[in-house]
């Protein structure tokens, strides 16, 4: 039957063949489908082959990654602090320096990419407590930059408390809500800091993280409440889009590169020129296109009021350390007590207070969030509560949106500790104050110790028994003149002597200083 079918289509290509029709006065769809036919497959191959690459890439990265040790410190904050969050803008600077310069092996066969630490705040029932999960080949490094400005901190390791949660929903104990965030503009646009907060007539700092504290501290029994900043050192690259939109607001426009060869014709020019301008005191540069150092300066420009604001608030946000940014925020509480309509409120508002709505805001990342308004939105709502979870769980940076950059200034703004001037309610507090050993403390050698101990101990076994040979003595002569005492008084007449008449007031029983009541723990 094939060889049947087969004929016709060998006949009319043997009479197209014969006709020689030229290619673009064919049908649309056969050139269409030739088109497709000689080239069609070089951005399938293309993207094809980017994938696979990329899933070379993120196996390696997960290899590597088991190779990692973290470890996840509590922060125990100081009871009274006067430092402002401009304390914690040195420790993430410092976060930089643990960016390296990754080469092509490291990158694509080990696997290797740069480290990330998690900041976090967390409410277990009311009870706040701060939190940083690190290498631990940096823990050195966190727990410096924290020591520097609050000494009276106390940093312990815990363990990872969101493990004991499920990642799997629905679960017959615990139900979960959250969300991830990100900016709602380019990263060039910054969002309120605390410099923003400031009281300009008490100057005081109107944290907005006491209004955080004090909703974290509303979680009844059964509710938890996490907040999670994930930040990770990489490339400047993004302050490249803020210079250019600086530039357009100044009026600067970018000259294109030069050539080689019109720019050894420029060399070669601009030297007679600059002798006939020293000679005569005219400029013929203009003639050949070529502008002094004079010629390039721009006029002074003017802005309206609100690119000024803009320009002002670019600048302070490209002159600082950035780094890229996930912040993921999530409800996790036991079926009986879990209530999302009272606690969406609070996932959502926690982060409107940095809004600047002329500049930028945080924003929740659709496709992240867990919704059921629609009947195919519950299909997929267990699934985005698993994704969700795990990818807190793993402070993962992969899942979920595109990085955000934020500058040192914006990070320490969402992540700190309580001020001086607010009572943060059921925040873990420091109990004890740290300090460090007297600078004359003897220090001895251990080869040393065990050398002078024996020595020691041979001179304090002698001691002991020309001191044993001196009490026996003295107790042969106590216990003979104890015995003609006795003697003495034995042979001696005792005198009727009869009890007074008055009553005598006996003396009330006290405890001993050395007296410890059984109930009293020690």
């Amino acid at each position: 039957m094939l060889p049947l079918f087969a004929i016709p289509i060998v006949q009319q290509a043997v009479q197209t063949s014969a006709v020689a029709v030229p290619f673009f006065e064919r049908p649309i769809d056969v050139i269409l489908f030739n088109f497709f036919i000689w080239f069609g497959w070089i951005p399938i191959a293309i993207t094809l082959g980017w994938g696979f690459v990329m899933m070379w890439q993120n196996y390696r990265q997960g290899e590597w990654s088991k190779t990692l040790k973290f470890v996840l410190l509590a922060i125990d904050v100081p009871s009274m602090t006067e430092q402002t969050p401009k304390a914690l803008e040195n420790l993430f600077s410092s976060l930089y320096g643990s960016k390296s310069t990754l080469t092509w092996k490291e990158t694509w066969i080990v696997g290797k990419y740069h480290p990330s630490f998690s900041f976090e705040i967390i409410s277990a029932e009311g009870y706040i407590q701060f939190l940083v999960r690190t290498q631990t080949r940096f823990r050195d490094m966190i727990e410096a930059g924290i020591y520097a400005h609050y000494p009276d901190a106390e940093i312990s390791e815990v363990e990872d408390y969101s493990t004991k949660f499920p990642n799997v929903y629905p679960d017959n104990e615990y139900e979960m809500w959250g969300g991830e965030f990100k900016l709602a503009k380019p990263s060039m646009y910054p969002i309120r800091t605390y410099i923003e907060f400031e009281d300009k007539v008490t100057g005081e700092i109107k944290d907005p993280l006491g209004h955080t504290l004090e909703q974290l501290a509303k979680m009844r029994p059964g509710e938890h409440f996490w907040f999670q900043m994930i930040v990770q050192p990489s490339t400047n690259d993004w302050i490249k889009e803020g210079i250019a939109r600086l530039n357009k607001l100044y009026g600067k426009t970018e000259q294109a590169k030069k050539s080689a060869i019109v720019s050894a014709i420029d060399s070669v020019v601009s030297w007679p020129i600059g002798v006939v301008a020293n000679a005569t005191g005219t400029d013929l540069g203009g003639l050949f296109g070529i502008t002094t150092e004079e010629t390039k300066k721009e006029p002074y420009v003017l802005l309206p009021l609100q690119e000024t604001k803009e320009a002002d608030a670019l600048y302070r946000k490209l002159s600082k350390v950035g780094m890229g940014t996930k912040i993921r925020i999530l409800y996790v509480a036991k079926k009986n007590a879990f209530v999302k309509v009272e606690r969406t409120g609070m996932v959502k508002g926690i982060l409107n207070q940095y809004a600047d709505l002329a500049l930028n805001k945080f924003e929740l990342f659709i496709p992240q969030v867990p919704k059921d308004d629609y009947f195919w939105m519950r299909w997929v709502y267990t699934k985005k509560q698993h994704t969700l979870m795990k990818a807190y769980q793993n402070r993962s940076w992969g899942i979920g949106a595109d990085p955000s950059f934020l500058n040192v200034e914006e990070i320490a703004s969402l992540w700190h500790f309580p001020t001086f001037g607010f009572k943060a309610p059921l925040v873990k507090k420091a109990e004890a104050r740290r300090a460090e050993p007297p600078v004359g403390l003897p220090i001895t050698f251990e080869e040393e110790t065990l050398a002078v101990g024996r020595e020691e101990k041979e001179e304090m076994e002698g001691m002991n028994k020309t001191e044993g040979k001196e009490e026996d003595a003295e107790a042969t002569g106590f216990n003979q003149r104890e015995t003609k005492i006795e003697d003495t008084i034995g042979s001696a007449e005792v005198p009727d002597v009869k009890p007074p008449t008055s009553p005598v007031k006996e003396k009330p029983l006290t405890q001993s200083d050395d007296f410890v009541p059984p109930n009293l723990p020690v």
